[in-house]
């Protein structure tokens, strides 16, 4: 199926500068939006996923649609062309039908890669249970995308939040989390696929541990082909509140792991492995299975081989409720900054477990997304948080409309350093919603601030009004 869509409108206007304010800057950075004619499942949710990848002049996107019944979904994978064309098609089973699996949310969803030969890899709706693994027979080809799970290495393993990355050699990278249970552990694992005898192959255990398990967060390859892991460490079996967010480079010409530091470590990694591997340790009395303090998604940034930073969010001492902050390695420490203070933002303010981050030339950018729920509706803004290098402070902008439920997004940067962002609101009314912006590094950042939004997203009444009816 092919469809245009029509670009939409720039973010909204610049909003009066009220508490927590940035000030305003000239020749902000013009967003364009775009909505594609395509409605999302209520499942097309999650925080891990990479549904987004960025090829030359070409967008892909995965997603999930409604199946045929109730609490399923197919998945979908769409190219937008230079020309603003988009291209879509369904994953297919051996018998030619579309595939369908069960909705789960935070776990069901897909992720892309696109090898050097143009051929599209989708790893999908996989929660503790063996492969669902689909490649193109044509390169650059979203109809053609078949199963071909069965050339998976470990089959029959229990596979868990597949993460994927491209190297600059047109590899793949997959990192995952594989069900070690009758040893009670969940380990991570990285498999690599060689596109020049198209095959994947079991590369090296990450980190495991008994009465833990591995949560993948983030995967990125740099131009000398070092393999960045980025994850969280829960309790064994499964815990939607993790700690010891965790970060280490693999190197495959050694086969070795280092640290941030440049330390080499022992593999696989354990939660207590000396060095300099845990950037948001344990908080004094805090254990792996306590619900708070927590942390709960995060994502990294990696220019020239190194790492510039890892936006998370982190509840400190009440359940769900996240700030967003960024952690860095100042050459001997790890350091924490918040960048949404929730609390600080009023009654009703939340964060959704939807990050990103991306860095080009001065400029690093995260991506996240604000949720205030007032009069008994939520509303949801995507937010662009921008440092430039030698300045001090985050600037802040808004990323498209504000829309009713979550919104969950990944983000990647083209050769010319515009960011391509996936922005998908599963619980619209009348139907989830898919959009794709495109952020250019062209002007300053900022223009209003956190507040501003927050206020926005409340109405202008600023809450509730007693109508008398």
């Amino acid at each position: 199926m092919s469809f245009r869509s029509k670009t939409g409108a720039a973010v909204a206007a610049v909003v009066a500068a009220v508490a927590l304010a940035v000030p305003a800057q000239a020749d902000v950075t013009t967003t364009t939006v775009e909505t594609l004619p395509v409605t999302v499942d209520s499942s097309n949710q999650s925080g891990w996923w990479n549904p987004l990848v960025v090829v030359g002049d070409r967008t892909f996107f995965a997603y999930n649609v409604p199946g045929s019944v109730a609490a399923k979904h197919r998945v979908n994978v769409a190219v937008r062309a230079a020309d603003g064309t988009w291209t879509s098609g369904c994953l297919k089973l051996a018998t030619g039908v579309c595939a369908e699996y069960d909705d789960d949310n935070g776990h069901n969803q897909p992720s892309l890669a696109v090898d050097g030969n143009g051929h599209i890899h989708a790893f999908v709706s996989m929660h503790h249970e063996p492969w669902k693994y689909f490649r193109s027979t044509t390169p650059f080809d979203v109809t053609s995308l078949v199963d071909v799970s069965a050339e998976m290495p470990d089959a029959g393993a229990a596979i868990s939040y597949p993460v994927t990355a491209q190297g600059a050699d047109g590899d793949v990278w997959l990192m995952v989390r594989v069900g070690a249970d009758p040893q009670a552990r969940r380990d991570g694992v990285l498999y690599h696929y060689d596109p020049a005898v198209g095959t994947w192959a079991r590369e090296t255990v990450i980190a495991a541990a008994v009465n833990h398990s591995f949560y993948p967060d983030d995967l990125e390859v740099d131009a000398d082909g070092r393999v960045h892991v980025l994850w969280e460490w829960g309790p064994w079996p499964a815990d939607p509140y993790r700690h010891l967010g965790s970060y280490a480079v693999y190197d495959p010409a050694t086969g070795g792991f280092r640290d941030v530091a440049g330390q080499a470590l022992p593999t696989p990694i354990r939660p207590d492995t000396p060095g300099a591997v845990v950037w948001r340790g344990h908080e004094q009395g805090e254990t792996i299975g306590d619900a708070v303090p927590a942390v709960q998604t995060a994502k990294m940034a990696i220019a020239d081989g190194a790492l510039v930073g890892v936006t998370y969010r982190y509840a400190d001492t009440t359940e769900n409720d996240f700030d967003v902050r960024w952690a860095t390695w100042n050459g001997s420490a790890w350091t924490s900054e918040t960048l949404v203070d929730t609390g600080a933002l009023g009654s009703g303010v939340q964060t959704i477990a939807a990050l990103d981050t991306t860095t080009a030339g001065s400029e690093t950018r995260v991506y996240a997304v604000v949720s205030v729920q007032d009069c008994g509706v939520t509303r949801t803004q995507t937010v662009l948080l921008s440092h430039t290098s030698g300045a001090s402070g985050w600037a802040v902008e808004a990323v498209g409309d504000p829309v009713t439920g979550q919104q969950r997004l990944r983000a990647a940067t083209r050769d010319d350093g515009t960011d391509v962002v996936y922005l998908s609101a599963p619980a619209v009314p009348g139907g989830g919603t898919l959009r794709h912006a495109e952020v250019p590094r062209d002007g300053q950042q900022g223009g209003t601030s956190l507040a501003a939004i927050v206020s926005a997203l409340r109405g202008d009444a600023g809450g509730c009004t007693d109508t008398g009816s």
